[in-house]
């Protein structure tokens, strides 16, 4: 049984507005380098944008079961869908759209039964993803449900790739975990990122450094992994910078550079987020993701598949928010954080 949806709609939207116009707003744990200045300039229509996120809010919301969990691909509750949900949620929330008590029922489904101890053996991203939402909402990613998703990213590295998991994305995910949670990254890690990344300054999915396979979504995980770590200042992260910029096209943001590529709702909602973590301006792109909205408040994934599409609308919502990741409460104790710093207002 899907949820009713509440009040998510006017009142939130203002709030939302307050917080993305002109007044600077302190985000209560978005970890970013100390050398990052994300000073933007107040959205042009932030009503309309707040209106927009407030809606895809609702919307996420009423796609909730009744056990707290979200429907993944396979249309049967999934722990990934989840914990994507409920980042999304807390970036609504934090921004002043209220999601009632989704958050909490999200977090005691994943409580619930095995759900966390199959989810985190599933593999090293997985672990990292779920110690990410758990940050996220206040939980201990390393007592949680009787599982340390942490434990698992600890002994997560592999000798022979390099990498975290599967590959770069994996990784980006494992290096906001422990920045998250100010444990330490290994060095071979930041040189892993300078030997795989393209003459075109992306980062493909899995590690290799051709051009052509590079893409968006990874790119933008390795730049808010780098500048959340406190490499900001790198030229790793301008090339990332660079490369993201040039995915930009006509309605948005593009997987990839390949001629042709269109744009996408989670494309661009992560460039947008990989610009925000740099103190870009993504003015632009916040604006073009209201062209993949439905009226029903969901977002589509690109032209050719209109329908609603959950994960387009919770990858477009923290963009909405003007948040980066890790997102980290104030409440958690982090050994050795590097900075915190409000929304590009």
């Amino acid at each position: 049984m899907k949820r009713t949806v509440r009040s998510v709609m006017l009142v939130a939207g203002f709030m939302f507005a307050m917080a993305i116009a002109g007044l600077p707003v302190m985000q209560a744990g978005v970890v970013a380098q100390t050398t990052s200045t994300p000073a933007g300039s107040p959205v042009t229509g932030s009503s309309r944008i707040a209106a927009a996120a407030a809606g895809a809010a609702g919307w996420l919301v009423s796609q909730q079961a009744d056990d707290g969990s979200f429907a993944g691909f396979s249309g049967k509750a999934d722990a990934g869908t989840t914990v994507d949900a409920i980042l999304a949620l807390v970036a609504a929330r934090d921004a002043g759209v209220d999601v009632g008590s989704s958050i909490d029922d999200a977090v005691g489904y994943l409580a619930s039964g095995d759900i966390a101890l199959v989810y985190t053996q599933t593999g090293v991203g997985q672990a990292a993803k779920l110690a990410l939402g758990l940050i996220a909402t206040g939980q201990n990613p390393d007592d949680f449900a009787k599982v340390s998703p942490l434990l698992i990213l600890e002994h997560g590295l592999n000798a022979d790739t390099g990498f975290y998991g599967t590959g770069l994305y994996d990784t980006a995910l494992t290096m906001l975990a422990f920045t998250a949670t100010g444990k330490e990254i290994p060095a071979s890690v930041f040189d892993v990122l300078a030997s795989s990344q393209a003459d075109n300054g992306g980062w493909a999915y899995d590690g290799t450094p051709d051009a052509a396979n590079a893409d968006s979504n990874t790119t933008s995980m390795v730049v808010q992994a780098l500048v959340a770590s406190g490499h900001g200042d790198s030229e790793l992260v301008a090339g990332g910078v660079t490369y993201l910029k040039a995915t930009i096209v006509d309605g948005g943001a593009a997987f990839n550079v390949a001629p042709g590529a269109a744009a996408d709702a989670n494309s661009t909602a992560l460039v947008v987020q990989g610009l925000l973590a740099v103190g870009e301006d993504a003015t632009p792109l916040l604006a073009a993701l209201e062209s993949f909205q439905n009226a029903d408040g969901s977002l589509y994934f690109n032209a050719e598949t209109p329908g609603p599409n959950l994960l387009a609308t919770v990858q477009a919502i923290p963009a909405w928010a003007k948040v980066v990741f890790p997102i980290v409460p104030e409440a958690i104790d982090v050994a050795t954080p590097v900075a915190i710093f409000p929304h590009a207002a």
